[in-house]
């Protein structure tokens, strides 16, 4: 007999919530959900409370970073720890993942994302920061193959549905 199907939230608190709602009023949450029930879920992590999504721009053009055995591109990102705000995460992904500092970050996007796998369905906030840097190359961090700066974005294969929507959302940021 099959077990009741569990569910794993993963939010920031609700004071966290309506602070970042506070500071940027006219933001919307978009809600992405995706069937995965063929599949198990890999909860082989560290608990957090969401997800950091960055648009990282320089002169030089637009942070990208390849993950070790993927071919496509992707925008840096990276868990939000249970332990740290939401602002200060957007710097400790972007100095993890791609070696850079931030000059200044405008919360972009908020995105509710579900995943209905096998026996759990997992719902995680991700949040979608536009950022500023000078520094002048990217450097690939941990699990990563590849950073880069990229200007033209046209043609440039990023797999993911999140990173695609995100990049829209920060276009004019």
């Amino acid at each position: 007999m099959k077990g009741p199907k569990r569910i794993l939230v993963e939010l920031p608190t609700a004071d966290e919530i309506d602070g970042l709602a506070v500071s940027t009023p006219t933001l919307s949450v978009r809600k992405f959900e995706y069937d995965r029930s063929g599949e198990d879920a890999d909860l082989d992590y560290a608990p957090c409370k969401g997800h950091m999504i960055l648009v990282i721009r320089s002169e030089k053009g637009t942070a990208l970073v390849r993950r070790n055995g993927e071919k496509g591109w992707s925008l840096p990102s990276g868990p939000i720890s249970t332990f740290e705000d939401i602002a200060g995460s957007a710097k400790r992904v972007a100095r993890e993942t791609c070696g850079l500092s931030l000059k200044s970050t405008d919360l972009a996007a908020m995105y509710d994302v579900v995943w209905h796998f096998k026996d759990v369905t997992v719902k995680r906030l991700h949040i979608v920061y536009s950022a500023v840097t000078d520094d002048e190359r990217p450097e690939a961090g941990k699990g990563l193959s590849e950073a880069v700066f990229r200007r033209d974005l046209e043609g440039t294969a990023l797999p993911g549905e999140l990173d695609r929507t995100a990049l829209d959302d920060c276009g004019d940021k």
